[in-house]
């Protein structure tokens, strides 16, 4: 910032100052607001809505807005097959290619729900995109690539992918917010499987309960 002021005799003084941390820091507020507001975004996703797939579109639209991404999709583990699924995705050219089931343990996704740790591979060659079993990525062009595990309540619920087409250079607090936003996604999983859990549970309850009125009254027509 530069300002010059006169003296009154014919002479300019120059006076130069340097805002650079100023407007960093402002720049840093604006953006802890932004990310503020999309925790929000997705807190009031998770309490108004039970259908997961609407929620996970909500974060999967707030991830790619707020950490600067091309493309992200979550992968869900089925307890019974132990396989993650396909469950929602944001950000590709194409959504009609066909995501591949993964085993725990194959492939970048697989590695990062069973050793729970992110897997980042800021360059993605060619070869490296093999590791990603699913057909048709390879004309999205993504360059970089991370996979987040999903855990609630000490549970691996799925994992969080995120690609980018060119290469990431992320800053400490873009891993801070990518943890968060994990954090936000398991435990929206968690609270969809608990609700359904709940209403099975409501339902076979319901059944037995009828099955048993049909059996007394049987019962009691017999006796008379």
């Amino acid at each position: 910032e530069a300002r010059l002021v006169s003296t009154g005799e014919s002479r300019v003084i120059a006076i130069i100052r340097d805002v650079t941390e100023r407007v960093t820091s402002a720049e840093q507020v604006q953006r802890q607001l932004q990310r503020l507001s999309a925790l929000h975004s997705i807190d009031a996703a998770i309490t108004s809505s039970f259908d997961l797939k609407v929620v996970l579109s909500v974060i999967l639209r707030q991830i790619t807005n707020q950490l600067g991404v091309d493309a992200a999709d979550i992968l869900l583990l089925s307890q019974q097959t132990r396989r993650l699924e396909f469950a929602a995705g944001y950000g590709f050219l194409s959504m009609t290619f066909q995501h591949a089931d993964v085993m725990i343990g194959q492939g970048y996704a697989g590695i990062a729900a069973l050793e729970r740790r992110t897997v980042s591979v800021p360059t993605l060659d060619d070869q490296q995109a093999g590791f990603l079993f699913t057909p048709g990525l390879a004309r999205e062009k993504f360059a970089s690539y991370y996979a987040i595990p999903l855990i609630a309540k000490g549970q691996v619920k799925g994992v969080l992918e995120i690609y980018h087409r060119s290469i990431l250079k992320p800053a400490d607090d873009w891993f801070e917010f990518l943890a968060t936003l994990a954090g936000q996604t398991a435990l929206a999983i968690d609270s969809a499987s608990l609700f359904h859990d709940l209403q099975r549970s409501n339902i076979e309850l319901s059944m037995a309960y009828d099955a048993a009125i049909e059996s007394w009254s049987r019962a009691l027509e017999l006796s008379g």
